[in-house]
């Protein structure tokens, strides 16, 4: 059985690499995404989940709500600043989950918890901004 976590997770990597991908690198949970020759790359690491209904009896949906950290990663060239480089790809990271904010049913809706930028965090005209959201689920009592 898979948690719901996994699927979340498992389903913005889907969705963000479907045809055509957002950029050429979609990774889930990499430690070091992006390569020396890579200009973008994306991120998607799970960070927990939380009850939002408690359940009645052992075969009662429960809420939950997970957060996820899409991190969205981009190299500046001679004519692109830092900041405007790693824009486009959260524009288009954005715009592709808002296609369907459910994830083809994976879950009951996305929402928009924060949005945070680190600059030049290798000292190569990197910058990283981290889009977190916060996913709604429906599951039986004993599926977390």
């Amino acid at each position: 059985m898979t948690t719901l976590i996994a699927s979340l997770t498992a389903a913005l990597v889907g969705t963000l690499q479907a045809t055509p991908a957002v950029c050429a690198q979609v990774w889930r949970v990499r430690l070091r995404p992006l390569t020396a020759a890579a200009a973008q790359a994306v991120v998607v690491r799970p960070q927990g989940a939380e009850p939002s209904d408690a359940a009645v009896g052992s075969q009662m949906p429960i809420l939950w709500t997970s957060q996820v950290a899409l991190e969205c990663y981009a190299r500046a060239n001679a004519s692109t600043t830092p900041d405007a480089a790693v824009d486009a790809l959260l524009e288009a990271v954005y715009a592709r989950l808002m296609q369907d904010v459910t994830l083809g049913g994976v879950v009951l809706g996305l929402q928009v918890a924060a949005v945070h930028y680190d600059f030049d965090f290798d000292a190569d005209q990197t910058a990283c901004v981290t889009l977190t959201l916060r996913a709604r689920h429906r599951a039986g009592a004993s599926f977390v």
